[in-house]
């Protein structure tokens, strides 16, 4: 019996470690002050380059705004507002179902604030956030699956999510506030110490996917947002800022604000802390079936030894 577990956990093993690839991993572990571009530490097993630098490592998280100490001022300088400072994550080869069939996509924020506290005359403006995207342009295609977190009204906060054969779909500040058990947590906000995560899971052999979002306090529940079709090939992901002004996240104003220029260092503005970014080829029903299949056959072998 000895001899038949050592063969068969090794091969259940590799059997669920090949089903669960992780494609990319960006866990941001550089350097601090590193530009995250492609000399910036990919783990997953998929070549994928940025168009452009996407902001600075700063302890272990993707700075997307100004830090005390880490700017990345392409969130509101120049004349553009709305979805701007978009950066995108390009694969060598876009991912089809001989990649993966099912998958899992996930942001991991580690912190925000959006209060825009560094200027005393202005409140924090609704629409300023972050935008997510898989996006599928093979064979002429354009069919995305976006999610985000962005501010709301005068001072609510919401998670959202939109594409391909879904219509707009949003989950307020407040319904993010159980713990599985019904006990209240945390609602999201404009500032959140322990961030949040948003997620897309899907099939790309059916084209199918849904969104869902929770704070980053432990035991938060999943928070469905919406679904959508279309999505069969992954070409790339794009972050980009959702800016409601230019210098809305801290580089306009600067002759109102408390203690200095949000753009220079020792003066934070507004931010969001990416901890890690991932996307999993998960396990699909054939490995499982795989799996209990050898564990039938270890207990047959079991019951004839006895």
């Amino acid at each position: 019996m000895y001899n038949l577990l050592k063969i068969l956990l090794p091969a259940v093993c590799v059997a669920n470690l090949v089903s669960a690839q992780l494609l990319v991993d960006y866990q941001f572990d550089d350097d601090n002050g590193t530009a995250v571009q492609n000399g910036a530490a990919n783990n997953g097993t998929s070549a994928a380059s940025w168009n452009f630098g996407v902001g600075t490592v700063q302890a272990g998280n993707l700075n997307y705004g100004y830090t005390q100490y880490y700017k990345f001022t392409q969130v509101d300088s120049g004349t553009a507002t709305g979805t701007i400072a978009q950066r995108k994550l390009t694969f060598a080869n876009d991912l089809t179902t001989s990649d993966m069939t099912q998958y899992s996509f996930t942001v991991d924020f580690s912190k925000w604030d959006l209060r825009q506290n560094w200027d005393a005359n202005s409140d924090s403006a609704p629409n300023k956030g972050i935008q997510i995207i898989l996006d599928s342009t093979s064979a002429g295609s354009d069919n995305q699956a976006i999610i985000g977190f962005k501010t709301t009204g005068t001072n609510g906060f919401h998670a959202y999510s939109q594409g391909q054969g879904s219509s707009f779909t949003q989950a307020f500040g407040s319904d993010f506030d159980t713990d599985g058990a019904g006990t209240a947590v945390s609602t999201l906000a404009r500032y959140e110490a322990a961030g949040g995560l948003m997620q897309i899971n899907g099939d790309l052999s059916l084209g199918t996917w849904s969104a869902q979002a929770k704070t980053g306090e432990d035991g938060a529940d999943w928070v469905a947002l919406g679904s959508g079709t279309g999505l069969t090939t992954i070409d790339s992901i794009i972050f980009a800022a959702k800016t409601p002004a230019i210098g809305s996240w801290g580089g306009g104003d600067t002759g109102t604000i408390y203690s200095g220029d949000a753009t220079a260092g020792g003066t934070a503005g507004d931010f969001m802390l990416i901890d890690s970014i991932t996307l999993t080829a998960v396990p699909e029903p054939s490995s499982y079936a795989l799996i209990a299949g050898m564990l039938a056959f270890a207990s047959i072998m079991v019951r004839r030894r006895k």
